[in-house]
């Protein structure tokens, strides 16, 4: 195959088969600043996700999911495809981004599917405080968790938030914010 053509979905499968990760997130990356096709592009941009994915480098999978969602012909799939980019911002940190993905799934979503992803977003940022928590990264799950009270929470959802922010505060010596959150 030319290394200057325009590769199709076959040709790129075929290319990416027996190779590692790396030598596969480089074929692709090259084969997304040539011309492809519709179908090719699409699936170039989700194997490209799904490698970043596996490899923990979420903001890129996530960036990368987006815009498939953008592509989607079908609000289904913008859907979904938004809401995946969603979990991997939240996974990556980067909850502005996380937001606007939920926004834009939600732009196309049907009502059912809009309380799905709102609920969708608060378990994922709970996993993630937990995740946080679980590896002793306490800054991080004190900034998950103030994002989390900024989100819609029930008031029972909202006082578990609280107190395990009080917790945080209290080990991590920041008492001005632990007195002003246990005023509310």
């Amino acid at each position: 195959m030319d290394l200057n053509a325009n590769p199709n979905r076959k040709e790129v499968e075929a290319k990416i088969a027996r190779s590692g990760d790396y030598v596969k997130m480089d074929y692709l990356q090259a084969c997304l600043k040539k011309q492809l096709d519709f179908d090719t592009k699409r699936f170039v941009m989700l194997k490209l996700a799904t490698i970043y994915e596996s490899r923990r480098i979420f903001l890129e999978a996530a960036k990368l999911m987006r815009n498939v969602a953008d592509i989607n012909t079908t609000n289904e799939g913008k859907v979904n495809d938004f809401a995946k980019s969603m979990d991997l911002f939240i996974k990556s940190g980067n909850y502005s981004e996380a937001e606007l993905s939920l926004k834009k799934a939600i732009a196309v979503a049907t009502d059912t599917q809009k309380v799905a992803l709102k609920l969708r977003m608060k378990e994922l940022f709970k996993a993630q405080a937990k995740e946080y928590l679980a590896k002793d990264k306490r800054k991080h799950a004190v900034e998950t968790y103030e994002k989390m009270l900024e989100i819609g929470l029930n008031p029972l959802e909202r006082r578990e938030v609280q107190n395990a922010l009080l917790q945080l505060y209290q080990k991590l010596g920041r008492v001005q914010d632990y007195y002003s959150l246990e005023k509310t």
